[in-house]
């Protein structure tokens, strides 16, 4: 490869201490998608009505059999 001449020229002190300054930049990527709700919460979400609808169909179960 070619060498690349700079303006600057490079200077190492020959005493003291020797900072390196870094700049943070904003790296900007992606956007990701999150879903609203977890899958673990739309799954107790499931089971909590599946087991309403338990006790439900057992109450009317019951009135059934009183009635008659």
């Amino acid at each position: 490869m070619a060498e690349v001449k700079s303006m600057f020229r490079e200077v190492l002190p020959k005493q003291g201490q020797l900072s390196v300054e870094d700049v943070t930049t904003m790296v900007l990527c992606k956007p990701k998608l999150l879903p609203l709700k977890s899958l673990t919460l739309e799954k107790l979400e499931k089971m909590q009505q599946a087991a309403q609808d338990t006790i439900r169909q057992q109450e009317m179960a019951e009135k059934e059999q009183i009635t008659h």
